[in-house]
């Protein structure tokens, strides 16, 4: 039997509620990304008999009352990531074994039934979705201000990083070049879709650039407002009478789209990850080369029409240093290439990736749109 890319572990003493609404979110975000269940990913309670130590895994343990976990110790030879999950924070030393409790606990919400943050949290950790939770408000100033400036703030104190136009952008900073910057590595776009919202310029060319990068919208869409014919691949939230008081949205209605924007990410990242990984194969292909299959932390195994092998690593939004580390850590003896989208980067990062290019040669960076140029200049083909 052939092992599975992905393992989630379940600990503590979840209902079975628990553990089937669990299972269910991480299928469907794996579904995203066109992994399958058992051919590609476990999930299982415990280590289970079909456990393998050199596959990547998280580790789930639900809080209970007087709590073990005796796998502790073989969790930390492995270095797998655990994530305590609690009714609320303040039942951290009630819920959790004594060895869990340096770990930030994420409470369980009560609107969460599906437990869709605790299934997000497990893809982090398996580098399926990117730490950083990133978020872009595009909205009208003249309309919506002080319900944007509301969701930056509830959406930061939940962990997100939100950009927002008055806030997000320093002194002295270009601001367009920002902006579009910021854009292409937000995991979502949250879009105030009031009246407006397609009579100014600055945010038909936000959702324009948006949908080029593939990245996901929710639209959430004001009262009465019938949405433009522009915004059909949105994700639609309409609002009613009630969902706004005196220009700001109620706490149920900024509940629940920091909820969607949770279930958004895996979709979005997901949808990115393929865009970036159509052009690699259809550029490969047409060069002569061909995808053999897929390897961990969703790399792509090539080999170029000279037969020599390839591991590419996609990388969704703004490549970093640690982009580049997380390439290499697997240790892959071929030649390994980190494919990224270059188009709306700054030119100030787009120097420092050519930096890091030119001092750290052992990856090769290509840039997805331009993939068969760039590939042809390793061989010369």
């Amino acid at each position: 039997m052939v092992a599975p890319l992905y393992q989630c572990l379940i600990f503590g003493k979840p209902s079975p509620e628990q553990v089937a609404a669990f299972s269910v979110a991480i299928t469907k975000a794996m579904d995203d990304f066109g992994l399958k269940p058992v051919e590609h990913f476990s999930i299982t309670e415990g280590f289970g008999d079909a456990f393998v130590e050199t596959v990547p895994a998280v580790a789930v343990f639900f809080g209970t009352e007087a709590p073990k976990l005796p796998e502790h110790a073989n969790l930390l030879r492995l270095s797998i990531p655990v994530i305590p999950l609690v009714s609320k924070v303040a039942n951290v030393s009630i819920e959790l074994p004594e060895c869990l409790w340096p770990l930030n606990a994420l409470a369980l919400a009560a609107d969460d039934v599906s437990l869709v943050k605790p299934a997000g949290v497990a893809l982090q950790c398996l580098g399926l979705l990117p730490a950083q939770r990133r978020v872009f408000v595009s909205y009208r100033r003249t309309e919506s201000r002080d319900a944007a400036v509301q969701l930056f703030e509830e959406l930061s104190a939940r962990q997100f990083d939100v950009f927002l136009d008055t806030h997000s952008v320093g002194v002295a900073t270009d601001f367009q070049a920002m902006l579009w910057h910021r854009l292409c590595d937000s995991d979502v776009v949250v879009m105030l879709d009031t009246p407006g919202f397609f009579e100014s310029r600055w945010t038909r060319i936000e959702w324009g650039r948006a949908i080029d990068k593939y990245i996901s919208i929710l639209q959430v869409l004001w009262p009465g407002h019938k949405a433009s014919r522009y915004s059909a691949l949105a994700t639609p939230m309409s609002l009613v009478d009630g969902d706004i008081e005196d220009g700001k949205l109620t706490d149920a209605i900024v509940e629940s789209i920091a909820l969607k924007v949770e279930v958004l990410r895996s979709k979005s990242v997901a949808l990115r990850h393929a865009n970036i990984t159509g052009h690699l194969r259809s550029s490969m292909e047409r060069m002569g080369g061909s995808v053999e299959g897929v390897g961990q932390r969703r790399s792509i195994l090539l080999r170029m029409p000279s037969g020599i092998p390839l591991v590419a690593h996609p990388s969704v939004g703004v490549p970093t240093a640690v982009t580049l580390h997380d390439a290499v850590r697997d240790g892959d003896p071929r030649q390994t290439i980190l494919v990224y989208d270059h188009v709306g980067l700054s030119e100030q990062w787009m120097s420092h990736l050519g930096w890091l290019g030119a001092n750290f040669n052992t990856v090769k960076w290509i840039r997805s749109r331009e993939a068969g140029w760039d590939l042809s200049g390793l061989e010369g083909v």
